[in-house]
Formats: C-alpha cells, sequence, structure tokens
C-alpha cells in the first residue's frame, strides 16, 4: 500500500485479477500450507492499510479456531458436544465488512482442510449474486470466464455459467452431481454458494443427502467437516418457539442432518460448525435455546478502524493510521462526534407534528404534509449542492457525465472519481416507493411552496424523469437555500479537522457562482431516480460499474442517482458514495435490529464526510442513538469474552429501551437494571424456624453496630430508631445479601442471575456482583425488583461505576436519554444509605430487640405466607407526616423533602438512601419476621435487558 494512499476499509475491497496458479491447499503448497488465504490476503491487501489487515486476519484466526477447534494438525473431534454440531456468532456493524471476514474466515477454513463450504448469501437474489462475485474475485482469484482454471483445486456450486446470466439456473440444475462425484473421489473441497431461500435449502439438501452417502463417511479416513457461514443471520434463520411453523431454520440444519426435525448429523464421521454473520444479533440471542442454530459454543465480534482504540486488548474501534478517509463511520461519528457542531451537525431532524389541542385530523394531516415537503427539499437541495461542489474538484468534471463516451474502460474509471449518491427511505410499503419517486419529480418541476399542484405528463410516472429545465427555475428561485449549504459542508470541515489526515478542501461561499455554473451544467442534466423493489427474486442492484454501449464506454450508470426504497436495502446490498439520507419511516413500536439494519448511510465515508447528511424526526434520530449506545454495549462484552480466553461463551446480553423492542422477530420481556425508587423485600420466612431466628439475628446484628437513637417526627411522635452514620452502597449490599429464605434462592443458571455475569464481563468487574446463598438453588421467590441479591448486586454495580468509568448500554434513572458517561458532570459522591428501625404496637419477641426497644409491625401476608401484601406503612397523606419512605429526613434534615403523593417518587440526586427495618409480628410462629424497605435516589446506572420470554 502506498503511502498516502487512503485504506478504503473492508466493505470496499475490490476484485482482482483474474488468474491465479496457486497449488492446491489440501496437498501442502509451498506457501507454508495457506494457499486460500495467501490468495485472499493478496486481494486486499492493496486496499487495507498493514493495521486493517492485521486485524482482518486476527479475528477470522480467531473465529476459524471457534469454528473448527484442531489438535495435533487436524481436527479435535471431542470440541465437538454430542450433537457433533457446534454453534458460534458473529457480530459485525452494518456495512463494515462482514463479508471481508467472512471471505477470510472461509479461507482459512479451505486450508485447514473443510470438506464442504456452505456460504448462505441472503434472502435476495441481488444480495446472493453479489457476495457470489465477491467470493469468485477475492476468494477464488477468478472470473466467470476464468472460474474453470482451477478446478482441479475446488468446486464450487453453482458455477459461474449458470447463475451470472439473465437465464439463471434453478437449484437442480446448478448443483451438478457429475461434478460433485469428481471433486468427491479427488478428495477435493466443495464451496457452494445459495440463497436462503427454502427452494435452494431443500434442493441441496437432497444433494448433499445423495452426494455424501452413508457409504460414503463410513469409508472416508477422516471425519468429514462442514462448515455453513450464514450471512445476514437474523433473517429467516431464528426459530421464534418449538411450535413456530417457520421452515427456514429447520432446513438449514437438515443440510448435515438429514431430517427437518433433526439437529444431531446424520454420521457419527460427520462433524458440522455453524457461523452466523449478522449486524443485529438480538433475536438470534434472545431465540430459545430449542433452536440448533442458536450460538451455543462461541461468539465474536469484529472491530471497524477509527481515530481511537487498541488492536490488544480488543476494543470496539482501533487506531487506523491511514486517517479519516479509511475511517468507518457509524454511529459514533453520524451521532455522537458532531453533535454539537451546529449547521455542521451531520443530522438534522425535525419535531414529528403531533396533535394540538382543537386542531382537527385533518389541519394535523396539513401539518405534517408540509413538514414532509419541507424535509424533501432541505435533502434534495443538500444532495445537488453537494454533487456540485465535488464535481468541481481537480479531476471529476466529467465524474456524473452520463453522455460523454470514452474509447476505453480505463479511460471512463479514471473519469468516474467516484458516485453521489442519495436514499430516501419513506416506509416499507412499495406504493410509497413509487409515490415518493413522483414527488421528487414534481419538486424538480414546481415552483418553491407548490408541488403539490404539479400536474404530471402522461407517462411521466412511469419514466421518473427528474427535469433538469425545472431544477434550474427552481434554483432561480430560492438561491439563498441552496446557497447556505456551502456553509453548513465548510462547518462540517471545520468540526472535522481534528481527525488525522483530513482530506478536506475548505469550501468557501464566495464559491457560489462556480457552485450554481456546475448545478446546472454537470449535476441537473445528470441526475437520475431510482426505485428499488424489495422483490427478493429480482436483480435490481445499483449499477456502479463502467457502462458500455455502441458508442463506448460510460460512467456507471447509478454514478448521480437518488435511490428510493425500503427493505431491500436494509439488507447487505450497499449504495456507494452515499452522500444523503431521508429517513421518514415510522413504526408504532420500532425494533432495534430492523431499524439498525436501515442505516445504511453507515460505512466508509470519510472520504467525503462533510457533505453527509442525515434527515430524519427528532424522536427517530433518539432512537438511533441510543440503538447505537446498546450495540456498543453488547459487542464490548462479547469483545471481553473474546480477550478472557474462555472455551466456551454463550449469548451477550440483549438491551432494549422503554419506547422500543430489542426485536420483533421473537418474543422477549423487559428487564429493568434498576429496582426502583423505592423497592421492598417482602419476602419472609415462615417455614424453616431456623432461617427466620437467622434473619432476626441479622437486625440484632444491625443494632450493635454503631449509635441508633429514637427517630421522631416533627410533633415529637417517636417513629423508630435510625443509626446515627449512614453506611455505603457495599456495606447495605453484604447486609442484604445476608437474608436467607427457603423458598427463594436463585438458580446461577437462571437468566435473570446471568445478567449479572454480563456485567461484569462487560465493565471488567472481577468480583462477583449477584451472590445467592446457593443452599438450595432454585427459580426466583419473587421479582429481581423484591430480591435481596438483586438489589444487593445493584447496589454494588452502582458503587463500581461512579467515578469515570466506561459503561456502555448505561444510563443515570434521571437523564435516560444520556449516557451514563455523558453524565460525568451531574454526579455526585457515591450515595450513603441511613439504616432504620420502624416501629409498631407491639414489642418485638426476641428479647435482645425488645432490650432495644424495637416494636413488631402488623402486616397482612399472601396466601402462602412467604410474603407480605404491602410492606410500606404511613405513605404521609394531609402533611402532617412525610410517610415512611421519608422517615430519615426527620433526622438528617436534608432538604428539599420530596414529595410521595401521587404515586412513589424518587429521592433527589445527591441525597441520601433509607433502608428500613420491619420487624414483622407472627404470633403463630416461633419468631417474628424480617422484612425490608429501601428508598433509593436518584442518579443510579439502569438500563432495560431484553430476557427471553
Amino acid at each position: 500500500m502506498a503511502v498516502g494512499d487512503p485504506s478504503l476499509g473492508p466493505a470496499a475491497i475490490v476484485p482482482v485479477g483474474a488468474t491465479n496458479d496457486a497449488p492446491d491447499p489440501r496437498g501442502g503448497s509451498a506457501i507454508g500450507g495457506e494457499a486460500w488465504w495467501s490468495r485472499y490476503r493478496a486481494s486486499v491487501e492493496g486496499h487495507l492499510s498493514p493495521t486493517a489487515l492485521s486485524v482482518l486476519e486476527a479475528d477470522a484466526r480467531y473465529i476459524i479456531g471457534k469454528a473448527l477447534p484442531r489438535a495435533k494438525d487436524r481436527l479435535d473431534k471431542a470440541a465437538w458436544p454430542e450433537s457433533r454440531v457446534r454453534t458460534g456468532m458473529v457480530v459485525g456493524s452494518v456495512q463494515s465488512g462482514k463479508t471481508a471476514s467472512m471471505l477470510g474466515v472461509a479461507a482459512m477454513a479451505l486450508d485447514v482442510g473443510v470438506d464442504l463450504l456452505i456460504l448462505l448469501a441472503g434472502t435476495r437474489v441481488s444480495l446472493w449474486l453479489q457476495t457470489y462475485e465477491r467470493l469468485l474475485a477475492q476468494l477464488d482469484g477468478s472470473t466467470a470466464d476464468s472460474a474453470y482454471r482451477r478446478r482441479a483445486e475446488r468446486l464450487i456450486l453453482p458455477q459461474p455459467a449458470d447463475i451470472l446470466h439473465k437465464q439463471r439456473a434453478d437449484p437442480a440444475r446448478y448443483l451438478q452431481r457429475p461434478l460433485a462425484r469428481q471433486a468427491l473421489r479427488a478428495g477435493r473441497p466443495i464451496i457452494c454458494v445459495i440463497p436462503k431461500e427454502d427452494d435452494h435449502l431443500l434442493t441441496l439438501r437432497r444433494f448433499l443427502a445423495d452426494m455424501i452417502s452413508d457409504d460414503y463417511l463410513d469409508a472416508c479416513g477422516h471425519p468429514y467437516s462442514i462448515l455453513l457461514l450464514d450471512d445476514e443471520a437474523d433473517d429467516a434463520s431464528v426459530l421464534d418457539s418449538d411450535r413456530s411453523q417457520k421452515i427456514t431454520p429447520r432446513l438449514i440444519t437438515a443440510l448435515w442432518s438429514g431430517d427437518t426435525d433433526e439437529a444431531t448429523t446424520r454420521h457419527v464421521n460427520m462433524l458440522a460448525t455453524y457461523v452466523a454473520y449478522t449486524a443485529t444479533p438480538q433475536a438470534n440471542f434472545l431465540q430459545a435455546t430449542h433452536n440448533p442454530l442458536s450460538p451455543r459454543d462461541f461468539n465474536a465480534a469484529l472491530r471497524t478502524p477509527g481515530a481511537t482504540g487498541a488492536v490488544m486488548p480488543r476494543s470496539l474501534t482501533y487506531v487506523e493510521p491511514a486517517g479519516v478517509r479509511s475511517y468507518y463511520c457509524g454511529g459514533e461519528i453520524f451521532y455522537e462526534r458532531l453533535r454539537k457542531a451546529g449547521d455542521g451537525a451531520l443530522c438534522h431532524t425535525a419535531l414529528f407534528p403531533d396533535l394540538r389541542f382543537g386542531e382537527t385530523e385533518t389541519e394535523l394531516a396539513g401539518r405534517r404534509d408540509a413538514l414532509r415537503w419541507t424535509m424533501l427539499s432541505d435533502a434534495l437541495r443538500c444532495y445537488l449542492v453537494g454533487a456540485a461542489v465535488r464535481s468541481l474538484a481537480p479531476g471529476w468534471e466529467h465524474a456524473f457525465n452520463h453522455a460523454r463516451a470514452f474509447t476505453s474502460a480505463e479511460e471512463a474509471l479514471t473519469a468516474a472519481r467516484g458516485p453521489h449518491t442519495m436514499l430516501i427511505h419513506p416506509s416499507a410499503r412499495k406504493e410509497d416507493h413509487f409515490s415518493t419517486a413522483v414527488d421528487v419529480v414534481r419538486w424538480a418541476m414546481a415552483m418553491p411552496g407548490r408541488e403539490a399542484e404539479v400536474e404530471l405528463h402522461e407517462g411521466a410516472e412511469e419514466r421518473l424523469e427528474v427535469s433538469a429545465d425545472g431544477l434550474e427555475r427552481r434554483l432561480s428561485h430560492e438561491e439563498a437555500e441552496w446557497s447556505a449549504w456551502l456553509s453548513r459542508f465548510e462547518a462540517s470541515r471545520i468540526a472535522l479537522a481534528t481527525l488525522p489526515q483530513v482530506p478536506y478542501a475548505s469550501i468557501s461561499a464566495a464559491e457560489w457562482p462556480k457552485v450554481r455554473t456546475a448545478l446546472i451544467e454537470r449535476v441537473f442534466p445528470n441526475v437520475r431516480l431510482r426505485v428499488l423493489n424489495s422483490d427478493p427474486a429480482s436483480d435490481d442492484r445499483p449499477r456502479f460499474e463502467i457502462a458500455e454501449d455502441e458508442a463506448g464506454f460510460h460512467v456507471p450508470a447509478d454514478s448521480l442517482s437518488i435511490f428510493i426504497a425500503g427493505n431491500v436495502l436494509s439488507r447487505g446490498l450497499t449504495l456507494e458514495g452515499l452522500t444523503t439520507s431521508l429517513f421518514l419511516r415510522g413504526a408504532a413500536e420500532p425494533a432495534a435490529d430492523t431499524q439498525m439494519q436501515m442505516q445504511r448511510w453507515f460505512g466508509y465515508r470519510g472520504g467525503f464526510l462533510p457533505f453527509c447528511r442525515v434527515f430524519t424526526y427528532e424522536d427517530q434520530l433518539q432512537l438511533f442513538r441510543r440503538y447505537h449506545i446498546n450495540d456498543n454495549a453488547l459487542k464490548t462484552e462479547v469483545m471481553s469474552s473474546m480477550d478472557a480466553g474462555e472455551d466456551t461463551n454463550g449469548p451477550a446480553l440483549v438491551l432494549q429501551g422503554a419506547t422500543f423492542v430489542a426485536t420483533s422477530k421473537v418474543e422477549a420481556r423487559k428487564v429493568p437494571l434498576s429496582p426502583g425508587p423505592r423497592p421492598s423485600i417482602r419476602l419472609v420466612e415462615v417455614e424453616d424456624g431456623d432461617l427466620a431466628r437467622h434473619n432476626i439475628d441479622i437486625a440484632v446484628d444491625l443494632l450493635g453496630d454503631g449509635q441508633w437513637v429514637p427517630l421522631r417526627d416533627d410533633n415529637g411522635l417517636e417513629r423508630g430508631v435510625i443509626r446515627t452514620e449512614p453506611v455505603s452502597l457495599r456495606m447495605l449490599a453484604g447486609t442484604l445479601d445476608k437474608l436467607r429464605y427457603s423458598h427463594h434462592d436463585p438458580d446461577l443458571g437462571n437468566e435473570l442471575s446471568q445478567r449479572w455475569e454480563h456485567y461484569a464481563r462487560l465493565l471488567g468487574i472481577d468480583d462477583p456482583l449477584f451472590t445467592p446463598p446457593m443452599r438450595n438453588p432454585q427459580n426466583y421467590g419473587a421479582e429481581p425488583q423484591s430480591c435481596p441479591y438483586s438489589i444487593a448486586a445493584y447496589l454494588r454495580l452502582w458503587s463500581y461505576l461512579t467515578g469515570d468509568h466506561s459503561a456502555p448500554g448505561f444510563y443515570p434513572t434521571d437523564r435516560p436519554e444520556v449516557p451514563w458517561n455523558y453524565a460525568d458532570t451531574l454526579r455526585t459522591s457515591t450515595p450513603e444509605f441511613y439504616l432504620a428501625f420502624r416501629h409498631g404496637q407491639s414489642n418485638a419477641r426476641d428479647s435482645r430487640l425488645a432490650a432495644k426497644g424495637i416494636k413488631a409491625v402488623t402486616r397482612d401476608r399472601v396466601a402462602n405466607g412467604r410474603a407480605l401484601q404491602t410492606l410500606w406503612g404511613t405513605r404521609g397523606y394531609g402533611g402532617s407526616y412525610f410517610g415512611d419512605e421519608l422517615i430519615d429526613y426527620y433526622f438528617h434534615k436534608t432538604a428539599p423533602v420530596p414529595s410521595i403523593q401521587g404515586g412513589a417518587s424518587w429521592r433527589p440526586r445527591g441525597h441520601p438512601g433509607l433502608a428500613l427495618l420491619h420487624v414483622v409480628s407472627a404470633p403463630e410462629l416461633s419468631t417474628d419476621l424480617l422484612a425490608i424497605g429501601l428508598g433509593l435516589p436518584h442518579g443510579g446506572p439502569d438500563h432495560i435487558a431484553a430476557l427471553r420470554a
């Protein structure tokens, strides 16, 4: 890689030459037995910096080591479970280079001698063909015309001639049995690249059953190995329940089992590994474990190049020496770095209109439509002005000139400096795509503000041509709105100037006359409008390759295109040169995984980042920002597991939010981290007298530690006793952990328990947070908000997070829209808790408590007697008493005293907390009972975990 050349990143890898004479890797090659990896590395190293290439290789080696464990230069059969199937997950980022990783893993698998490599290339024909072409060029080092030359080394099915032409063969024809028999006899690997469509999977299952028969496996001198790489694995590969009628996941498992109802391989001499690749793994992690494709054995997360981070230990990004042109531009760039850059911010939002008081539905619809036209106008002007500015750069004068014919492909490629594209995502409905395209045509022809009045001529809606004359006329009537984008682009350039090796030239407002001329002469005549439909069987990919006709060679057809699409662009397909995105899609209950896939503006945009913009509604931007934060938390946990060298790591913790779900593909429940403002431990021990006395002993021990004084309200009425000095979060946690119950001893294998292991791994906490007794592990006898061990774990976590500690995915309880680390300036010292006893009417039966003046309260219990119906007593209505939840305020006098009237309320940030102990009268038992209510101040950590329903 030449010094100063931009590294395009994994997502921008391009094909290499058509010939390669590498020897057969299965026979041992002259290049160290890694012929496939060496070939693949050679195809990408000209477009990656040495650092990026080393990260790509390191991650691929980690994945292949987990997918195909080896011992003494052969597969370690003992590493496979009884089913002889290993399953794992690889998590990437949207348009970050997952395919590059997948092909790297494929290369290494072939080098270690995998017998059958299956690549499931998405659910759409366009993505299938895109992946197939990349595999030929980069992994195989061949082209459609030259692939046959390497048939002695491997068999690729389908053959290029069967699918890379308009008349594509069906799976029954492209899975050629004679070629497969030859490969099996010669011991050559078979590579199958197929779409994740049921008819293709069903045909492949039958093909494999015929070709790799039991007789063949009996005679095979080594375990026959299958590696299946599932691209976009959250799309169609998730099984939501054991009663689900979904057939695709079962057809995938049948590739090695032979039966849709079986999960094990169909022969003892067959080993299979399934590796799921996706940027949105929420459903894969949350799906019930009865899905054989659920990741059980390993997980990996891919890193992206950026301005910060280390290669080891792993972090979300690593420093890319090539500078910003080679950075992956994801949530950190779009949502955080330029968040406060004013006109230079990359995201432009508007408040979605809600119904006003006295407004009719018709009036509301009118306001919403007017706002939609305003956002469309802003986005189109941004896009077109950006294209004009870029066309003025040296060498760009013909970059968008579709009419000009060049004498050679090389000459056309030199002129085509890069595409400049726009995406409009109106909704998932196809009819909205076409109506939006018609609106763009109207906008180009209309006087400003009168777009809806334009009547199109017959046939105009089918042609979808953007009027150059209309655009010029519109420009003349609103020139100020167009020229304003120069200063906005310049503001972005200045905001990005602190990044390493920025390649951006200054954008001066004084250049507007030149930009205006470029708009009229270079941009308006060449802009095109394309609607990409959502038909899985269509191949309507964007065209970014050099075009050829009878006149000669031309710049790519989509070098200056406005794309309007929905779901078709939410999976795998890449819009090169995407600068402007208008996202108008909404959802009643947004699903993070679905909407994350729609962020097609993510990618390697560093070369033209000042021109990038996202236009959407403010509430949608907040959702995107929260998805980004939760995604970082998940990947950080996975990377921590990778660095820890764990033999097996199960699913990572999936987060969601109060206003969105993690996924709609499977059912999940929302479990908040914080126990709330006033959690109460209403569990009581009525069945085991020894345990009940043990809990009373805890109360006695507390009274023997520190100074306790009577607690009186403003009227002098003694309400209880209080410890004069507060205790720390950790000391209170230790007290709660001492409580014992015969009916509540949470099993560490329960998902509610395991989440605390996730937190510790994510945050690098060595000591366990959740420490139940484990005397008689069982299901939870209370919800986490009432579980003493869960509350204790929360207090320990809070204590750990105070100060400057990274906590991806967390936010303070009083600022849910602000990530935990962003709230550092708001955070006060670690909260402390006062301990107090609430007095009742009768003396405590334990003589030690009675000697301290403790009086038992009376509380009703639930039907089985194992918990109190309620705990908190007097609420303080009427103003003469603060209420039991705030009883400590009479002692420490912290102001202001919060009000609990109208419902539970938090203590203000910075106020002390309270643990109010209740000795509960139980005359029918041998001893009184103990229950505890807590009052928590605002400012503790929170988030919402998604757990299996």
